[in-house]
């Protein structure tokens, strides 16, 4: 295949993409315009010890600078149904919000509620006017969850979708091979998946942003979320850049026209700012890509 025609895949899957902040990053920097597109929905994650208020402020001011929010809504980490209203109300009404993504949120349950699906069951998301909403997908599997659950959610997640008035999508957390989301969507196929696939790849880290990302965390987030992450964290460590996993996903795309991959979800791990720049030079550049689909902008 022609080194320009990559680069078309490369840019036509890249351009769309979607990045992932959390409220201490947000205030750190105060305002995300010079460095992010308006055209790009900004995440905004809800952590286990997470001040809901300050993801909806972080929210509100995301889209007062024009930005498409989607902000998190862990299951596991919500009280009750009048807390969830109080949160996905507060999301609408106040942050303007009007996409969002359910997520389990780990293993510890704070209170009555189990799962996304009893979230999308309440009927609050119609009722608040939202328009698109994100389930977790998971490419490699979960510690949280067996395989036969995560079989049985993506079943009963298509089923519900055929009866709500937004639309539901599946945004995947991060994995590092092409190979591994090709077999994770044969095995969705074989589910009768329907749902468009946003898929979460990592963006440029290094193990001095990934360990200031896990401690502006808080510390047990940070112990967390380096204990549960140790492989990943050492891929991502020795990773410069995940140029050939961007390649690979566009080459599949193209040969797989029935694939519902759509768009890429980076996770910036704290850095938004080199991640958005990388992915804006990769836009505006010509790319040199070489034999094992490896690439780097070249400024025109």
């Amino acid at each position: 295949m022609a080194t320009n025609y990559k680069e078309l895949l490369i840019k036509e899957l890249i351009k769309d993409f979607s990045i992932e902040t959390t409220p201490n990053v947000y205030n750190k920097y105060g305002t995300f315009i010079e460095m992010l597109p308006k055209k790009n929905d900004v995440y905004v994650t809800y952590l286990p010890d997470e001040n809901p208020d300050n993801v909806v402020n972080t929210c509100k001011k995301l889209n007062l600078e024009g930005f498409d929010v989607i902000p998190h809504l862990p299951a596991r980490t919500i009280k009750d149904i009048a807390d969830l209203e109080k949160y996905i109300g507060s999301l609408s009404e106040n942050a303007g919000c009007k996409k969002i993504l359910i997520i389990g949120g780990g293993g510890n349950q704070k209170g009555e509620i189990s799962s996304s699906i009893e979230v999308l069951k309440t009927d609050l998301l119609s009722k608040f006017n939202f328009t698109q909403v994100g389930v977790a997908g998971h490419p490699e599997g979960s510690p949280d969850i067996s395989n036969t659950e995560l079989d049985k959610a993506i079943i009963e997640k298509n089923n519900f979708a055929n009866n709500v008035d937004f639309k539901i999508y599946i945004a995947t957390q991060f994995f590092f091979e092409a190979s591994i989301f090709e077999k994770w969507e044969y095995h969705l196929n074989s589910l009768n998946n329907k749902l468009e696939i946003h898929a979460g790849i990592p963006g440029p880290a290094t193990l001095k942003t990934l360990i200031s990302y896990a401690t502006s965390c808080g510390i047990r987030n940070s112990i967390r979320f380096l204990s549960k992450q140790a492989l990943n964290i050492t891929k991502l460590a020795s990773s410069k850049t995940p140029d050939k996993l961007i390649t690979d996903l566009a080459l599949y795309k193209q040969e797989n026209p029935a694939s519902r991959l759509a768009k890429l979800h980076f996770y910036a791990f704290g850095g938004i700012k080199k991640t958005s720049e990388w992915l804006s030079l990769i836009l505006d550049s010509s790319l040199e890509i070489n034999s094992n689909n490896e690439f780097k902008p070249d400024k025109k």
